[in-house]
């Protein structure tokens, strides 16, 4: 509402709209069609400045299509491993400039499996602050297993991800030739 009786131009950030319930979107549909709103004791708002809006979501449902027509769409994909690690050099900067590079590189590397949920870019600070408190110097396998569900929010993510970077199972073992070259049952 305050955006839309501004007597100056704003932004309305409406963030994780797909987390609002559909009623929601509806109300919204009118704000961005018409840049006004109906409430029935007070009549129909009109907005004095169109407001510069900005809608976020992460996925969880699919949008209306209606909503849909009414924005213009923009995917901001994870940073790169560069552009990553100097937000956590920035944001932790108590953290061992080793350790945060395998931190980095390890949760780029979950990013690129197929997981529930990839970790975002706030998991990985709180895992960056995790490993400060614990005065970890190495991403050793305990260090991981004791700290991968700060970047992973979900069980089978968490399975996945102890089978094969904590926990990988041994890589299948060749059988040997005898002395003459010839494998056994052949």
């Amino acid at each position: 509402m305050k955006a839309i009786l501004s007597e100056q131009p704003s932004v309305l950030l409406i963030d994780e709209i797909d987390r609002a319930d559909a009623e929601f979107e509806a109300f919204l549909l009118e704000v961005l069609s018409d840049f006004q709103v109906s409430v029935p004791e007070l009549g129909t708002l009109t907005a004095k400045h169109k407001p510069f809006v900005v809608l976020t979501s992460n996925n969880t449902r699919e949008l209306s299509e209606a909503l849909k027509r009414r924005c213009l769409y923009l995917f901001i994909d994870y940073p790169s491993l560069q552009e990553e690690l100097a937000v956590v050099r920035l944001k932790v900067p108590d953290l061992n400039p080793k350790l945060a590079q395998q931190a980095v590189e390890f949760v780029q590397r979950l990013r690129k499996g197929d997981l529930r949920k990839s970790p975002s870019i706030s998991e990985t600070l709180d895992w960056a602050n995790a490993l400060v408190t614990l005065n970890a110097s190495n991403l050793d396998k305990d260090v991981l297993k004791d700290t991968v569900s700060i970047l992973l929010k979900h069980e089978s993510d968490l399975e996945k991800a102890k089978r094969q970077y904590i926990n990988p199972p041994p890589p299948p073992t060749r059988p040997k030739p005898d002395e003459y070259g010839r494998f056994s049952g052949n």
